[in-house]
C-alpha cells in the first residue's frame, strides 16, 4: 500500500479493500477500525489484540510464520554466549585487559518461556551446547521453574496473559548471578523492574534486542533506557534483519494472500 503520514490517512488509504498487504505501520491502532477485511504483514510479531472481537467485524489477521526464525534464533545464541562468555569487550582490545576466566555454555539450566517455533529452535541450540533446557508454557509455574535456571529466554508471544508477565517481581526471584534475553515486544516484560534487579545485584546482565521501534533507531526511549545501564547488552531492534528473513516474509506474505482468496486462509492469529 502507499506511504502515509498519520493512522488517519493510513485507514482512508485502505477503505473498501478487501485484502490489506501491510509493512505494520499504524495496522495495530487501526484493526479496531477495520471490517470485512483480510489482513496481512511480513513478520511474526504485531503487538495485543482480541482476534475474536476482530473475527466478529469480519477481519482476520496473518502473519508470515516462521519467516524470521533462523535468524531471531542466531541472535538469541549470540545474546547467551555474549553474556556468559562476555565476547563483547573481548574483540579488538586496545590494550592489555585483565586475566578472567568467563562461564562455558556446557551444563547451565536455560529456562525458555514460550514454546513457539522460535522458543523451540533456541532449546534445541542450547542442547547442542550442553545446557539443561526447560519450557514454561502457559499453566505452569514460573516462579518454581526459574528459580534455579542460569539463563531465561524470553519467547514469548503477546496476548492479555503474557502482558508484563515477566514483572519486577519475577526478575528479582531469580537465582543470583543469572542472565536475562529477550528478543520479542517489550510488552511482555518490565524494564524498569530488569534494570532494578541489574542494580541490586540479583541479575549478572541482560540481553535485549529493542522491539518498541524500527530497526537500527537508537533514539527512542526504551534504547536509551536500556543503553543508560552497562549491564544490558542491547540492539536496536535487529534481530531479524537478515536477508532470508526479508525473502522468507515476502514469499510467505504472497503465499497468505493467494490461500485467503482460494478460500482456503493460512497462518491467521487467534489472539485474546
Amino acid at each position: 500500500m502507499p506511504e502515509v503520514a498519520s493512522p488517519e490517512a493510513w485507514l482512508e488509504a485502505v477503505q473498501g479493500a478487501d485484502v490489506i498487504g501491510s509493512d505494520g505501520s499504524y495496522l495495530l491502532e487501526n484493526l479496531p477500525n477495520l471490517k470485512n477485511v483480510f489482513v496481512t504483514y511480513p513478520y511474526i510479531e504485531l503487538g495485543a489484540f482480541n482476534s475474536e472481537e476482530l473475527k466478529a467485524n469480519g477481519v482476520l489477521v496473518a502473519n508470515t510464520r516462521g519467516s524470521n526464525r533462523d535468524s531471531i534464533v542466531e541472535w538469541a545464541m549470540f545474546a547467551i554466549l555474549a553474556s556468559l562468555r562476555k565476547f563483547v569487550p573481548l574483540v579488538r582490545p586496545t590494550s592489555d585487559l585483565p586475566f578472567e576466566r568467563t562461564q562455558s555454555l556446557y551444563g547451565k539450566k536455560v529456562l525458555i518461556v514460550g514454546k513457539g517455533d522460535i522458543g523451540t529452535q533456541v532449546g534445541r541450540l542450547c542442547e547442542a551446547f550442553g545446557m539443561e533446557v526447560d519450557y514454561f508454557v502457559r499453566g505452569g509455574e514460573l516462579a518454581a521453574q526459574s528459580a534455579a535456571a542460569d539463563v531465561v529466554v524470553n519467547a514469548l508471544s503477546v496476548n492479555s496473559s503474557s502482558k508484563n508477565l515477566l514483572d519486577q517481581a519475577f526478575f528479582a526471584g531469580l537465582k543470583p548471578g543469572a542472565y536475562f534475553v529477550s528478543f520479542v515486544r517489550h510488552y511482555t516484560f518490565d524494564i524498569d523492574g530488569i534494570i532494578k534487579v541489574l542494580d541490586s545485584g540479583v541479575l549478572a546482565g541482560a540481553a535485549i534486542d529493542c522491539d518498541p521501534e524500527r530497526a537500527f533507531d537508537t533514539h527512542n526511549e526504551f534504547y536509551q533506557k536500556c543503553l543508560s545501564n552497562e549491564k544490558i547488552l542491547v540492539t536496536p531492534h535487529i534481530a531479524a534483519v537478515t536477508e532470508r528473513s526479508a525473502q522468507n516474509a515476502a514469499e510467505i506474505l504472497v503465499q497468505n494472500i493467494e490461500a485467503y482468496l482460494s478460500g482456503n486462509p493460512q497462518n491467521v492469529i487467534t489472539k485474546t
